[in-house]
């Protein structure tokens, strides 16, 4: 899958390093890493857990521990991909994020060009669980999160719902857009989140609201996109989420940017065994034709949420034409690396400017 959204990016027009950072040698095997540096010299592959284990005492960041180094072989390695790059102005992406345009236009956006930085939305659910599971004083996890750490919740995230206890997610981690030059203390507070707070506080799903905490706990603007997550029947939409272009001017025309959506590449995208229960949001998807209609985020009513995966009697509006060609393409891909064809992967079919 990592494969297909390299060949996706490129064919986009992106042209940037990618880095594919990894927790030791078996998690990559000798032919997927012949593969995702296929005729690429601009592909990294970055073993971060065996380059961190050596280092001397300050730079040990797992303070020599296998077992501790190996809890990143998870979401986890992603904020820590963050944390450790090199790179400057950096695109955090899930592979099976499926793409409509080059995620780099992102930088020339007003939130972007504000804060250097750009993070997405999930699903609003209200649950004892996450940012809204209560500790045994009956505090949220989230406001216990300012109570550690001795910040002033700021205005921005009092109007969340997760501040609220409204849903026990935020953040939507499948791209994540940060310029590092700009972060201030943020790297160092998200530092802390994923190497000591997450053991004792499981206050996410994974790593997914470590990167807006940071940020809030450090006193760093930041920006969310102001649309909420979208996508049985005609009013209410069920399965892979969707993001639009996250300009803040509502005069432009809704525009879908990506989709968080391994059902749309995957035939069994939680595996054979749990695809007769699984939900809908892990269910194959061959021919996807509508979408939810874009929504303010703050404007969203939690009461209105019937289930988790669906935009219940939100409407629906049909998806552009050219969503087709690019998923076609992108399942192209995704089918010629997992049946070992390398050479289609050196084509994209159906170019788009």
């Amino acid at each position: 899958m990592g494969a297909s959204l390299i060949r996706e990016l490129r064919c986009l027009g992106n042209t940037e390093i990618i880095q594919v950072y990894f927790c030791f040698p078996e998690e990559i095997s000798e032919q997927n890493r012949a593969l995702l540096t296929r005729n690429d010299p601009r592909v990294e592959l970055v073993d971060v857990c065996t380059e961190i284990l050596p280092k001397n005492e300050s730079g040990n960041l797992f303070g020599g521990d296998v077992k501790y180094a190996k809890t990143f072989q998870s979401y986890w390695i992603k904020p820590l991909a963050l944390y450790h790059t090199k790179l400057r102005e950096v695109i955090l992406l899930d592979g099976d994020a499926v793409l409509l345009r080059d995620p780099a236009v992102l930088r020339t956006l007003s939130g972007y060009v504000r804060t250097g930085t750009t993070f997405f939305r999930d699903r609003i659910a209200k649950m004892n669980a996450f940012l809204t599971k209560l500790t045994s004083e009956g505090e949220l996890y989230l406001h216990h999160l300012f109570g550690m750490s001795g910040a002033n919740a700021s205005e921005q995230v009092k109007k969340k719902f997760s501040y609220r206890g409204e849903t026990g997610h935020e953040m939507d981690s499948s791209m994540v857009l940060v310029d590092k030059t700009r972060a201030g203390k943020a790297m160092e507070v998200l530092r802390e989140l994923i190497f000591i707070t997450r053991f004792y506080l499981q206050f996410a799903w994974g790593d997914k609201e470590a990167f807006w905490v940071a940020y809030e706990l450090a006193h760093q603007d930041y920006f969310f996109s102001p649309w909420g997550d979208d996508r049985s029947h005609l009013n209410t939409m069920c399965g892979s989420m969707a993001h639009f272009m996250p300009t803040e001017n509502e005069t432009e025309v809704p525009e879908v940017l990506y989709f968080n959506g391994k059902a749309l590449l995957q035939p069994f995208p939680s595996g054979v065994e749990k695809t007769i229960t699984g939900q809908r949001t892990r269910m194959y998807n061959l021919n996807p034709t509508y979408v939810s209609p874009r929504y303010r985020h703050d404007d969203f009513d939690p009461s209105s949420s019937e289930t988790f995966e669906c935009m219940d009697n939100m409407g629906s509006v049909p998806l552009p034409p050219y969503f087709f060609r690019r998923l076609l393409r992108r399942r192209f891909h995704y089918f010629a690396a997992e049946m070992n064809v390398c050479e289609a992967l050196d084509a994209c079919p159906m170019q788009i400017d």
